[in-house]
């Protein structure tokens, strides 16, 4: 987690870019986010903590792929 607790939720797009939608304070509130966001548009969003450097909650269950790798 992010030393203010904030999680980044991000958008992958169809040309495999990804968009920053929004950071949100604290994992909960980023899935519950993230739950909104698909009930609006279906895509792929995923939820990356940059302390880590790393994914914490795909969107989909199953996806591990590391969506900044190129």
């Amino acid at each position: 987690m992010s030393i203010d607790g904030s999680y980044e939720i991000f958008k992958e797009e169809s040309d495999n870019t990804t968009v920053l939608i929004e950071a949100v304070k604290g994992i909960e509130e980023a899935k519950k986010r993230v739950q909104q966001l698909n009930e609006t548009e279906q895509a792929e969003y995923f939820i990356f903590d940059s302390a880590k450097g790393q994914v914490v909650e795909p969107s989909q269950p199953g996806v591990s792929k590391d969506p900044f790798a190129m």
